[in-house]
């Protein structure tokens, strides 16, 4: 909060830049201004989406002309007045929290009475816009006579959550940063379901909107969760249901039914990821750093995939080892034996 915003339409050296086709307009209509569009939306009652890129989005004046021509006499008839409560958000955010919406209008209701001319205010306004968690980046407002002002936004996707100390979970951006939307169960996104960072209890009790998760465990959870949207297709996705990426471990054990002499009973990397049945798959190291000898991360994931399939066709599995070029798949019984070893917690940990 409160942190200085840099507007997307100047870089460092002073030369414009333009703010992607991605990105999200929301666009406030000056009072006495025309709402026409059916995406059009007054808090009391149109409603609109919200996309990644979110404008205050208002009508274009035809020409600059004209607008100089209508202005004063738009001043007369308190048009200059830009009503917040009434704007149209046009979104291009694969993925948006209801209580998003919701922050974003208490900033709009927060900054009712705008004037076109007054610079502070409009300031004052972005800056509060900008202080909401889930917003990455803002772009450089612009008065649109007599219509309005527009304002891009570049929103944060997420790409897991955490689990707070209510039991509640939050989203977590692939940056770290902690966003708003409390829920009482991982988030459903993109075809699947936000991975949980864990072991549960990692993270701090009251950790909130806003904050950025430093712990070593949980940003390399962090990395394995953001990994994943980029090899499972969306058939994967709902096959692997909701899981918990726990990084915590240093090293992980190794299934081996006639181990030779020399052969390690562990190698480093421990991250597992458990399921919601209690299956456990063990996944070595994160992808980041990369470390010579470590089976690639899409590799690991194409095996998950192929042991999902197979599942679905009646093996009934029980632990999955994706470390190595073969993949490693145990039923309930070869589980139960290397608990006799000693190699494995009951649990399959």
């Amino acid at each position: 909060m409160g942190r200085e915003t840099k507007p997307i339409g100047t870089s460092d050296a002073g030369a414009p830049r333009r703010v992607g086709s991605d990105s999200v307009w929301l666009l406030a209509r000056a009072r006495g201004g025309r709402c026409g569009s059916p995406a059009g939306r007054d808090v009391s009652g149109c409603r609109g989406a919200v996309p990644a890129w979110i404008p205050l989005v208002g009508l274009f004046a035809a020409l600059l002309v004209a607008v100089r021509s209508l202005e004063q006499d738009a001043r007369s008839r308190g048009v200059a007045e830009i009503d917040t409560l009434r704007y149209r958000l046009q979104e291009g955010s694969r993925w948006l929290s209801p209580a998003w919406r919701g922050a974003l209008e208490d900033a709009l209701v927060a900054s009712r009475g705008l004037v076109v001319d007054d610079a502070g205010a409009i300031e004052d306004f972005v800056a509060r816009v900008s202080a909401l968690p889930f917003v990455a980046e803002v772009g450089e407002p612009e008065v649109i006579w007599p219509d309005g002002l527009s304002l891009p936004l570049r929103l944060h996707e997420p790409v897991a959550c955490v689990a707070t100390g209510d039991g509640d979970f939050l989203p977590v951006a692939a940056d770290g940063t902690v966003l708003g939307g409390f829920a009482f169960a991982p988030h459903e996104a993109y075809g699947g379901w936000l991975p949980v960072l864990g072991p549960h209890g990692l993270a701090s009790g009251d950790v909130r909107p806003g904050d950025a998760l430093d712990h070593p465990a949980l940003r390399d959870a962090l990395l394995v969760a953001e990994s994943l949207w980029r090899y499972l297709e969306v058939g994967d996705l709902r096959r692997l249901g909701r899981i918990l990426v726990d990084a915590s471990a240093d090293s992980a054990p190794v299934f081996d039914r006639d181990p030779k002499e020399g052969t390690p009973t562990a190698l480093p990397g421990g991250v597992v990821l458990a399921l919601e049945d209690g299956r456990r798959v063990f996944f070595g190291r994160p992808p980041v750093p990369i470390v010579p000898g470590e089976l690639p991360v899409g590799r690991k994931w194409r095996h998950l995939a192929s042991a999902l399939e197979a599942r679905d066709g009646g093996e009934d599995w029980r632990l999955v080892d994706v470390r190595f070029d073969e993949a490693v798949r145990l039923d309930r019984a070869a589980v139960e034996e290397y608990a006799e070893r000693g190699v494995i917690e009951p649990s399959g940990r």
